[in-house]
This record gives C-alpha cells, sequence and structure tokens, in this order.
C-alpha cells in the first residue's frame, strides 16, 4: 500500500531529478501526467511542453499546480480518454544558466596570411566557450530536438564546438588584417580579440537560441619551425624602424620570380647556343642581319646622320665577318657542271677557288673519278676495281668535267 501511496505521489510530482543536474536538456520519462500534478521549474531552467510535435507552451521556474483552468494551453493537453484527468505530451527541462562548469572547448588548424609579414602559416586557435540557452523552444528544435534524450551533453558541446572552431577562422583573419599585426603578437592581442569574437558572435548560435556569454583561455598559436619563419621575417620589417613595414616576404616573392627570370633567359640563351651550332640556322641569321642593317640605312639610320650610316655599314659588315666562318666552303654542284657559291648562290662556271660574284673562298673541287659500268658508283681516280661489286675498271673512263 505503501509503494502505490509512493508511486502516485511521484506521478503527482515532476520536477528534474538531482543526477540529471548538469544535463543541458532533460526529457520527462512518462507521457502521461495527471491532472493537478504539481511541476517544479528550477531557477535556471525552463520547462516546455509539446503534443503531437507541436509546442503548446513553456513555464518559467517556480511550482505549478498542472490544472488547465489555471494555464491555458494546458486544456490542449487534456486527454479525453480518461475523462479529462490525464494531460497527454511531453515535458523537457532546458537549463538556462551559462556553462562555467562545462565549457564548450573549440580548436582548429588555420590556414592563412600572418599580415604583419605576409608569411603563409598555419596557426593553431583553441579556447572555451561559456554560452547560454536564451530560447528553449529554438534550442531543442535547432540542436536537440523532440526524440533526443542525452545522457550527457557530448553530443550538443561538440556540435557548439565545431561551429565556434568555423567561425573563429575568417573572424581571426580579419582581426589581424585590420591591425596590420603579427601572429607574434597574439599575446598582447588576445583581450582584444576576445573583445571581437563577442562583439559579433557567430549566427548559428541565435538560430538555435544560445547567446554567447563569455571567451575563455583563447590562444591562437604557431609551431616551432613557422614561428622561427614568421619571426626573421618579422626583424627584417623592423630593422632601421621602417614605419610602413615594407613587407619583406613580398621582397623574398620579387628575389624568386626574378630568379626564375634568370633562370629562363638562361636556358633560352642556351638553346640559341645549340641552335647556331647548325649552318642552316646561321646562314639564315647572317641573312637576316645585313637585311636589318640595310633598312636601317634604307631608312637614313634615323636620326643618325651620316657618322650613325657609317656605323650601321660597320656594324652590317662586321656582322657578315662575324657569321663568315660558318659560311665558308658551302659548295653545290650547279647543273652546268660549275660551283654555286654558299653565300651569293652564284654559279661559278668552271670551278675556281673563290666566287667571281663575292670573292668567297669556295670548296676545292672534288677529285675526278670514274663510275663503275657494272653496278655505276663512283670510285677514285685510277682504282683498278669497283669499291662497290669488285669488277674490274680498266675499260672505265673519267666523265667530262669532273
Amino acid at each position: 500500500m505503501f509503494g502505490f501511496i509512493n508511486k502516485g505521489i511521484q506521478q503527482m510530482m515532476i520536477a528534474r531529478p538531482e543526477a540529471a543536474h548538469r544535463l543541458i536538456i532533460y526529457k520527462w520519462p512518462d507521457r502521461t501526467i495527471p491532472m493537478y500534478s504539481r511541476l517544479t521549474v528550477k531557477s535556471d531552467e525552463g520547462a516546455v511542453f509539446y503534443k503531437n510535435g507541436v509546442c503548446m507552451g513553456v513555464l518559467g521556474p517556480g511550482v505549478h499546480s498542472l490544472d488547465g483552468a489555471n494555464i491555458p494551453f494546458l486544456k490542449n493537453l487534456i486527454d479525453g480518454a480518461t475523462g479529462g484527468n490525464t494531460l497527454l505530451g511531453e515535458v523537457f527541462f532546458v537549463r538556462s544558466q551559462p556553462n562555467r562548469n562545462d565549457p564548450i572547448k573549440f580548436g582548429k588548424q588555420l590556414s592563412m596570411i600572418d599580415p604583419g609579414t605576409g608569411v603563409p602559416c598555419n596557426p593553431g586557435v583553441h579556447g572555451e566557450l561559456v554560452v547560454r540557452v536564451v530560447d528553449p523552444v529554438a534550442f531543442i528544435l535547432g540542436i536537440a530536438g523532440q526524440s533526443l534524450q542525452p545522457e550527457d551533453n557530448t553530443a550538443i558541446l561538440g556540435w557548439l564546438s565545431k561551429r565556434m572552431a568555423d567561425y573563429a577562422e575568417p573572424i581571426l583573419a580579419n582581426f589581424l588584417k585590420g591591425t596590420g599585426e603579427s601572429l607574434l603578437n597574439m599575446s598582447a592581442l588576445r583581450g582584444e580579440l576576445e573583445k571581437a569574437l563577442m562583439a559579433a558572435p557567430p549566427a548559428a548560435l541565435s538560430e538555435v537560441g544560445l547567446q554567447l556569454v563569455e571567451l575563455t583561455t583563447l590562444n591562437v598559436v604557431l609551431n616551432a619551425e613557422q614561428r622561427r619563419e614568421v619571426g626573421e621575417v618579422w626583424k627584417q620589417t623592423q630593422v632601421g624602424g621602417v614605419e610602413d613595414k615594407l613587407n619583406a616576404a613580398e621582397l623574398r616573392r620579387q628575389m624568386q620570380r626574378r630568379q626564375m627570370e634568370i633562370g629562363v633567359n638562361v636556358a633560352e640563351r642556351a638553346a640559341y647556343v645549340d641552335l647556331a651550332q647548325n649552318p642552316g640556322y646561321m646562314q639564315y641569321a647572317q641573312a637576316e642581319a645585313i637585311i636589318g642593317a640595310g633598312q636601317g640605312m634604307a631608312n637614313g639610320g634615323g636620326n643618325a646622320g651620316i657618322a650613325g650610316l657609317g656605323a650601321q655599314m660597320a656594324i652590317g659588315a662586321g656582322m657578315a665577318g662575324m657569321f663568315q666562318p660558318a659560311m665558308q666552303y658551302q659548295r653545290v654542284a650547279a647543273p652546268a657542271g660549275g660551283a654555286v657559291c654558299g653565300g651569293c648562290s652564284f654559279n661559278n662556271v668552271g670551278g675556281g677557288k673563290f666566287c667571281a660574284n663575292c670573292g668567297q673562298p669556295l670548296a676545292p673541287p672534288r677529285p675526278a673519278g670514274s663510275f663503275c659500268t657494272g653496278c655505276g658508283t663512283q670510285n677514285a681516280a685510277g682504282a683498278k676495281f669497283c669499291a662497290s661489286c669488285g669488277a674490274s675498271q680498266a675499260a672505265a673512263a673519267p666523265p667530262a668535267g669532273g
């Protein structure tokens, strides 16, 4: 009998158990609530009533008698099947106290450029967040959900931690960009950064009924290698008290670009040197150089006058002389039995040691030979047998003209 009475009293007394006091949200396990039950809502929480997925109302701190006559929205929870003696719905207790005893820890590895030096780096930002629920209905719908009855705050705090870490990255970058300071000075700027974060809290918090109360132990750190690199560049920017802090990293990038340009130029020159070994290219280069000099003289040499013309003629002659070795001894057989000059393409009928047109040396004529009567191979003059087929060459005679 006493057990029956205790059970009835428990059903009539609805409150968050002490064991669940640390939970941000606690769901009353029984959906059937006797009429006139006493609901106790602590000073740091609120009680939210739902039925069929719809929020019926919220009760603040205090002791409430669940009577439809005194609390109008409870009329929507009365179960007609029990003769109006039972309320049918769900009750959620949501803490509104700031979670200082269980702060939200967040952290993330960022990828950014240090504004003070221009050096790319990957600082780590971490801290602790204190929030409180100001809209329990939005909090239930936005994070917990009606079906969730968590045994701890892990899921809720994990979601908030990720949101805060994502939000801290652009805030930190914009803050440092506005101050022009380096990450090396973050210890002195920590208070200002915390104020910047507090002044513009993440929109994701307000969307789920949360208010940012406090930001503690905020730290932005670089690993040892990056701290050394940033420190070296920072020292360079401070040499001589340079007020505008000409970016040493930008100077470094300019030097790297210059080195790349030099490397490209060296590669191009090496390619030109290789190309210059080609006799055909040397002929083309000589012709282009002489034509260019001729065009300059035809135009009057710009404003150079007679002295300029003389200089251009000298340059043209010099270029021709520079390419002369590559043009010597280039001889092509002519249809009429002569030799075509490699310099001016003049056909020197009858041969000779020098071109009759420009005076350039000609390659000596090939010695006279004989052609095999069997296979047609040209053999050296006086050969008795063909070097190709071995046939006797006694009757072979050298062709006219050599």
